[in-house]
């Protein structure tokens, strides 16, 4: 049964249309300060060098890429009194160490030759982080840190050993042994188990402590003889899937599809269920092979979604590019399907499979791209999304594309602008969607440079946002729409609405000490501070702060905290993995009988020494 459709609802940017209610194209180039440049590059005399090698067979990995980054020196303990150092913008990772008094050295890249050799020359004395990453054609291998004990993979971070080197030294054992990947091996076959070649595989991710999975791994296609063989895994728990992908690309004016082109494959998880909820997962381990993965498609009806695209001046939207994202229970849009419209604005797409997608259409921007003079674009062009529960054919959807949604603001300093050296203040205000797994496909906010006259305009807003801000030395302290106060109150802006961001240098530093159970420093710890009001429970709350921990030392930082009473705890990484992404208010619930409470004061420092909170 077929089910009609023709709605007019608000699109998201609530500046257009829609009939009903992933990784998007390229913005172009980053925002930019034209006259701005970086400071000039140090130069020392040490030189790190070393060689990547296969840790399996101890053979020279060719055409590595290799990194060298600067790690800034742990922080001292502050005395009383202190000023508070500078802090990261809230809801990134915390920087946890004071910036170094000499020159700052920028990353650096290098590739290894046919010995699997590598050199960084003219480095500035200090402490240096050493990775390495196979090159394009040794995918098998896994990406390594110099001194790491496991390979980075999603979810799983070993910050290895760091080099400290000194004016005119050489440092000549960094060796770096990448491991070979794990693989999953197996078979595609029908129902009545005959080989399916050309099925796509590829699985999706659990890390340690988390129940949201991601897409992890290039996945591959299966043979004549339907097996299939994924390499280049991390070790860890995974969900396997398999996927028919017929064709879904059709002309609006095809003839109708018969019973029989309604059914096809569906997306089938691993051993044989279209239910996501009900598949087994596969454990692998890094350097091992996990073989007899079969995987018994399953058949069902496929629906076909058309409809027609217009701007908002309600012409049709020709040639406009369109795709359906899916999403699957307890993960993030793991499959997508595109369309594209004809000289009539319409479009068709067949063989879709039933679930929860957000479909987003996007018109391209008029060409040359024309440029503002902080060098973001003038025109993004219009866009439009929608969210789909496909549960059967859906035809005549009308989408009515729109530039999103032009709101102005100031920039009030409870404290008085920030005093700024060699130029104006260079500050913009940013849109940050309140949830970002739900509006994949959907571009966000050009950054909003703020004028010397303290105002601002953002073109393009769409969805629920938070606005975010920073400046040297000053932090968001309230957004105000009119009177309303929306720091952490996730808003659909309407064209003509007009917001107040308040700055405020009186912000507070925690900081202290992190010890295991043994009393010594962690070596993969994450630290979490939020407030004691349950309201603010979530990672893009202003008072929700992470902070890395020094391995080394155990010493962390967090700085730029507005006054308050918060929580603190420090977690192992699998703990700290199941507060990624959007969260559960009650997973904050839960910490709260382990956690220490400070109280924070303006241009106050608190001291908490904590141990790891291991739970159980």
């Amino acid at each position: 049964m077929r089910a009609a459709v023709l709605v007019a609802l608000s699109v998201i940017a609530g500046a257009g249309t829609v009939v009903a209610q992933v990784p998007p194209p390229p913005m172009g180039q980053p925002t930019r300060d034209p006259g701005r440049r970086p400071p000039p590059e140090p130069v020392g005399t040490a030189i790190i060098r070393g060689r990547v090698v296969s840790g399996d067979t101890g053979s020279p990995m060719r055409r590595a890429t290799v990194n060298l980054s600067m790690i800034a020196p742990a922080p001292p303990l502050a005395t009383a009194g202190a000023p508070a150092a500078p802090a990261t913008a809230p809801g990134a990772a915390v920087q946890i160490t004071t910036q170094p008094t000499g020159a700052f050295a920028r990353p650096k890249t290098a590739t290894t030759d046919q010995q699997g050799a590598f050199e960084f020359r003219q480095l500035p004395a200090g402490t240096y982080r050493l990775s390495a990453s196979p090159a394009q054609y040794a995918a098998g291998y896994l990406s390594m840190t110099y001194g790491a004990k496991r390979p980075s993979a999603p979810g799983s971070s070993d910050p290895g050993m760091p080099i400290p080197i000194a004016d005119g030294q050489i440092f000549d054992k960094a060796t770096v042994a990448l491991p070979r990947g794990a693989v999953i091996a197996g078979r595609v076959t029908d129902e009545n188990g005959d080989p399916l070649a050309r099925v796509q595989v590829y699985t999706i991710l659990y890390p340690p402590g988390s129940t949201r999975g991601q897409r992890t791994g290039g996945g591959g296609s299966t043979d004549d003889l339907g097996q299939f063989r994924l390499f280049g895994l991390p070790g860890g728990d995974f969900v396997v899937v398999a996927e028919s992908r017929a064709n879904t690309f059709t002309a609006p004016n095809a003839p109708p599809e018969t019973e029989d082109d309604k059914l096809g494959f569906m997306t089938t998880f691993f051993p044989g269920t279209a239910d996501e909820g009900s598949a087994q997962r596969v454990r692998t381990k890094v350097g091992a092979e996990t073989p007899g993965v079969e995987i018994r498609m399953v058949t069902g009806r496929l629906f076909h979604v058309s409809g027609m695209v217009t701007d908002s001046q309600g012409r049709a939207g020709v040639r406009t590019n369109g795709t359906l994202y899916k999403r699957g229970p307890g993960t993030s849009f793991t499959s997508t399907y595109g369309f594209s419209t004809d000289e009539q604005g319409r479009f068709q797409m067949r063989n879709i499979p039933p679930g929860t997608y957000r479909l987003t259409a996007r018109q391209q921007p008029m060409m040359p791209l024309q440029r503002n003079a902080d060098g973001s674009m003038q025109d993004q062009g219009e866009f439009a999304t929608l969210p789909l529960a496909i549960s059967s054919d859906m035809d005549n959807i009308l989408i009515t594309t729109s530039a999103g949604a032009t709101i102005t603001g100031t920039v009030v300093f409870d404290g008085g602008p920030p005093q700024t050296q060699g130029g104006p203040l260079q500050m913009r205000v940013n849109g940050a969607f309140a949830d970002q797994d739900n509006m994949m496909g959907v571009p966000p906010p050009q950054p909003a440079l703020v004028t010397p006259d303290l105002t601002f305009t953002m073109k393009g807003m769409s969805g629920e946002l938070l606005l975010r801000a920073g400046a040297p030395g000053a932090y968001v302290k309230s957004v105000l729409l009119g009177a309303e106060e929306i720091i952490d109150t996730p808003h659909e802006f309407k064209s003509g609405e007009r917001v107040t961001v308040v700055m405020t240098s009186r912000v507070g530093t925690l900081e202290g000490t992190v010890t295991d159970t043994e009393g010594k420093a962690p070596n993969d710890a994450t630290l979490l501070v939020f407030s004691d009001d349950k309201s603010a429970w979530r990672n893009n709350s202003i008072r929700t702060r992470r902070a890395g921990v020094d391995s080394g030392t155990g010493r962390y930082r967090v700085t730029g905290l507005l006054p308050g009473r918060y929580y603190v705890i420090a977690l192992p990484r699998e703990r700290a993995n199941a507060l990624a992404g959007p969260t559960d208010p009650s997973l904050f619930e839960a910490l709260t009988k382990e956690a220490t409470t400070v109280v924070i004061g303006e241009e106050e420092q608190r001291q908490a020494d904590l141990k790891v909170a291991i739970g159980g």
